[in-house]
């Protein structure tokens, strides 16, 4: 069964995820003193149906969530004996000069990290677990 979802799209990151993942956040899902709950937080995954709106209602972006983890990806930096070094062995990909685990499949990467920008509302379907 799908599960229908609307809100607003954002990257969310915070202290030990190693770098932004794309998600939404529930419109319901408050906490009593307005604030967004992690209940309402919803990573977009392989084969969501997800659609980003503009301001004025029209669609910005509307297809199926096709998780591309390997193209541009860059080695991180990192600090051995004192000295900043590129570690060939550990890369990821980087929109906007942040950090992300994957960018959407066939889509410029740069152009899919602004329709996360500006709390833009979106739609979210996706498989409910069992």
């Amino acid at each position: 069964m799908m599960k229908e979802m609307k809100g607003i799209c954002f990257l969310f990151s915070e202290t030990g995820t190693e770098g932004g993942w794309w998600a939404m956040q529930e419109d319901d899902a408050v906490t009593e003193d307005g604030e967004w709950s992690y209940e309402g937080l919803q990573y977009l995954e392989e084969g969501d149906d997800f659609t980003v709106f503009a301001q004025d209602g029209s669609v910005l972006w509307h297809g199926i969530i096709h998780r591309n983890s390997k193209t541009g990806r860059i080695p991180r930096q990192v600090i051995r004996k004192g000295k900043l070094l590129n570690d060939r062995t550990w890369k990821q990909q980087v929109v906007g000069g942040m950090w992300v685990h994957w960018i959407q499949k066939g889509m410029d990467p740069e152009a899919w990290g602004l329709l996360f920008i500006g709390e833009k509302r979106c739609l979210l379907r996706h498989q409910e677990k069992s």
